[in-house]
């Protein structure tokens, strides 16, 4: 008997090794299937950005050597929407250990520039010799960029390269050990961004625009333990982190940095804010899986989301499904003001007080936030009811253009720096919708965007 119970304690004994070798296994191969899906999409990032930098600077190239007013615009603004495509990619390579700001900075502004040129061109002004200067400045700067961004690549992948054609017959192969060819190449990539001098302009990116964005209502100054806490309970309370640690960040809105580690190497950063705690960003940085949900399903995950943050106040202005990614939709939503008109309450829409939410179509997580804009423009404040009425907005309208529902009041950002109160007209024209704003002091036109309606998303260009 004593034989035999013994035995049996073997078998269990044996059983229970058996299982935690195969469970050690699972759990090493998981964790591997992620760090290799998380090394593609950096590097898929990657090379996205490269080709949006190679293609600024074809296009202003191209911009400089043009004849016509029309053409030079035509490539500015491709320059611009490069610009907004590549800002995209940085944002989603994952570089912790590198900070990209002043790269991220550099081609934020270089695409304004050629915004402000552009438009500048479309009204009918002539550009000046001192511009062009400036704006061939930028073509050296992108072109520097470019460079190094290539052969950043090149030494990231050297001897062996990427594995991605493999990925699907060798999840548990390693993944290349690039991060320190990673890590030189985008230093040295801030160190040469930072050398090139910033167009002296009025727009959204210039330093002066930047520079003058502190937080619109601070508060009194915290801790690191406080905004620890604060940013464990943002992030998701399902989590379970291994690690945590809190970094300072220095700037216009001093922060702490607060970093969440998963068991498989995945990471959740939320910065907050040093003076009043409140939370200016935060993103998290895992695999996903095939998307279960729709667009609708993501919104009421978004919505309920800003409902907990007590932010039921904003209002959806557009969302897409970024290029890179089309495992999450990012929603886009504006602050709501209230002005007197004929002595009733109207709703005003506040687009420079915008907030970002970021939406995981696999399992409806919340993994990105942006309410920087949202935290630092305080147009709400500054509200006075309009001189112009929309009745008489309407009358400056194209005839041939149809309408669309009613016209509503708006404060924008305009290119210029500066945000003005207008009435937004949502119209048509053929088979094309547009998003006019008239100006509600002066009744001139101030703006025409075109709206982009398709399965990607909501957009205005």
């Amino acid at each position: 008997m004593e034989v035999r119970r013994e035995r049996y304690a073997l078998w269990i004994t044996t059983a229970i090794a058996i299982a935690a070798i195969i469970f050690g296994i699972v759990q090493y191969r998981q964790a591997q299937k992620f760090r290799i899906l998380g090394e593609v999409a950096r590097q898929r990032a990657f090379f996205n950005l490269l080709s949006h930098v190679e293609n600024m600077e074809g296009n202003l190239a191209k911009a400089r050597a043009s004849s016509t007013p029309a053409q030079r615009s035509g490539f500015l603004t491709a320059t611009w929407s490069h610009s907004q495509a590549a800002q995209e990619n940085l944002s989603v390579m994952g570089m912790t250990t590198v900070d990209l700001s002043a790269m991220q900075k550099f081609v934020a502004q270089v695409g304004d520039y050629c915004m402000v040129l552009s438009q500048k061109l479309a009204r009918g002004d002539t550009v000046t010799p001192s511009e062009w200067e400036v704006l061939s400045t930028c073509e050296t700067g992108v072109k520097d960029l470019a460079r190094a961004l290539a052969e950043t690549g090149a030494n990231a992948f050297k001897g062996g390269g990427s594995q991605a054609g493999l990925l699907s017959l060798r999840l548990a192969s390693p993944v290349p050990s690039t991060d320190d060819a990673w890590f030189r190449g985008f230093s040295e990539i801030e160190s040469l961004v930072q050398s090139v001098p910033s167009p002296a302009y009025d727009g959204p990116f210039s330093d002066r625009a930047l520079e003058s964005k502190p937080l619109a209502n601070p508060g009194p100054e915290i801790s690191p333990q406080e905004a620890e806490r604060i940013a464990l309970g943002f992030m998701n309370e399902k989590d379970d982190f291994t690690a945590v640690r809190v970094d300072n960040i220095d700037g216009v809105v001093p922060a702490f940095l607060v970093t969440g580690t998963r068991d498989d190497g995945s990471e959740v950063s939320v910065a907050v804010a040093k003076a009043g705690g409140a939370v200016l960003w935060g993103v998290g940085q895992k695999a996903r899986t095939n998307p279960q949900l729709d667009v609708d399903a993501a919104r009421q995950a978004a919505t309920a989301f800003l409902d907990r943050l007590g932010m039921n106040r904003l209002i959806e202005t557009g969302w897409r499904k970024p290029e890179t990614h089309g495992d999450r939709a990012v929603f886009t939503y504006a602050g709501t003001g209230s002005v007197t008109v004929d002595s009733k309450p109207v709703q005003v829409v506040l687009f420079p007080e915008m907030v970002k939410v970021e939406v995981a179509l696999d399992t409806g997580d919340i993994i990105g936030y942006d309410a920087v804009a949202y935290l630092t423009n305080a147009v709400s404040t500054e509200l006075r009811p309009p001189l112009v009425s929309a009745k008489q907005a309407g009358e400056v309208l194209n005839p041939e253009l149809v309408r669309q529902g009613e016209p509503r009041l708006t404060v924008i950002p305009l290119v210029a720096g500066r945000a003005v109160m207008a009435w937004e007209f949502r119209v048509t024209h053929a088979q094309d919708t547009y998003l006019i704003y008239i100006n509600a002091m002066t009744g001139q036109e101030e703006m025409v965007l075109q709206m982009v309606i398709d399965e990607t998303g909501s957009l205005t260009m």
